[in-house]
């Protein structure tokens, strides 16, 4: 089969055990981006295994038509970090965006949405119309109509792009696919207060940056602005797959039965990864580890700046950073490899790090020590 030969060459992975991995020959790799940051809890996280083995025994689908006492208590669970009065669940952060760009259609009676260069927010008809990148659009055309594309951090352009047909803009605040770029908190704020003054709609994509990732359980606080609707994946389920959109009661009072549905979102196995997941980050206080080890790592990543004149800068939060690189990064991302490092090269010339949340600081140590061999090899 193709899809199979596509991939043959890739690493296979059978077993993970912490931020470790293993390859089908017992190879061992430290596994500093967890995912694209999903395994959040390590691989084979115990509290989450628990979760998912006992609610195998009990319920595993309601389908959408039946309520259930996990989704329930996710809800409830999430109440406790944010004040939305909606949530949809589905399978993944695309279909939340694609929930995400419904309804702000729906609510506003307006077409038109504002995303920004180097956004990614899936490959999905919508959520890749919202989507910057030449390289996931290509071939796929015509999109969805009605998408612009505007800058981070340029206010200007911003009110120029707005229109009265304008719905919504959605924002990732750290943008992980175009390169770990966080949006500053000025314009953030003024794009804020511009989708107020014209009955705008803003949208949060947190699918990366959710549940503890950059040392708040939501990126938002770092900015003290909470939006109308904001999309989550990835991390809610350590691994299982779930997705949500959250809305705020004026949009969330349009949402009838019938109006949107997921088969399997939000099922009582994947609501019961979701509640495992952030009854763990709480009881461990994996936040104070966030913080603390995003600044050691950080830390560690800036003396690795001054001693390489290639390395252009380090950016990010928490436990979602990057190097960016004066050149193309696949050369440094295959010696990685090699020396059994797992990291991830996005936007061609930066390397993102997004461990698991209990990754620890001699497991930092390891991995930014084979980092320093591998530049060290490309002088």
């Amino acid at each position: 089969m193709r899809e199979m030969s596509l991939y043959k060459k890739r690493l296979k992975l059978v077993r993970g055990k912490g931020v470790y991995v293993w390859d089908e020959n017992g190879n061992k790799y430290l596994d500093a981006i967890a995912g694209i940051g999903v395994a959040i809890l390590g691989h084979s996280n115990e509290e989450l295994a628990i979760a998912i083995n006992e609610q195998m025994k009990k319920l595993v689908v309601a389908g959408p038509m039946f309520h259930h006492e996990e989704k329930d208590e996710a809800l409830e669970e999430l109440s406790k970090f944010l004040s939305f009065e909606y949530a949809y669940f589905g399978n993944s952060g695309t279909e939340a965006v694609e929930a995400a760009l419904k309804f702000a259609r729906l609510y506003t009676g307006k077409k038109e949405i504002i995303a920004m260069t180097k956004a990614f927010h899936g490959r999905t008809f919508g959520s890749l119309s919202a989507t910057w990148k030449k390289k996931y659009r290509g071939g796929f055309e015509p999109l969805v109509p009605g998408f612009k594309h505007i800058p981070f951090n340029n206010i200007e352009v911003a009110k120029e792009a707005i229109t009265k047909e304008t719905a919504a803009v959605i924002v990732e605040p750290i943008q992980g696919e175009g390169g770990i770029n966080v949006i500053d908190k000025d314009y953030l704020e003024k794009v804020n207060k511009l989708c107020k003054e014209k009955d705008i709609l803003l949208i949060f994509d947190e699918v990366q940056t959710g549940f503890g990732r950059t040392g708040e359980f939501f990126a938002y606080q770092h900015f003290g602005i909470e939006p109308d609707i904001m999309t989550l994946a990835k991390t809610l389920g350590g691994g299982f797959p779930i997705g949500a959109m959250v809305a705020k009661k004026e949009v969330a009072d349009l949402m009838v039965p019938g109006t949107h549905a997921s088969t399997f979102g939000g099922s009582p196995l994947a609501c019961a990864s979701a509640i495992a997941v952030i009854k763990t980050i709480k009881e461990k206080k994996l936040l104070e580890k966030v913080r603390k080890n995003g600044k050691y790592l950080r830390e560690k990543l800036e003396k690795l700046k001054k001693k390489y004149d290639f390395i252009k800068r380090v950016k990010g939060m928490g436990l979602m950073l990057a190097v960016e690189l004066e050149m193309d990064g696949k050369e440094f991302y295959k010696k990685c490899l090699e020396k059994k490092l797992l990291l991830n090269c996005t936007h061609g010339n930066v390397i993102r790090i997004m461990p698991a949340l209990t990754v620890k600081k001699k497991e930092i140590d390891e991995a930014v020590e084979i980092m320093d061999e591998c530049f060290s090899s490309l002088i």
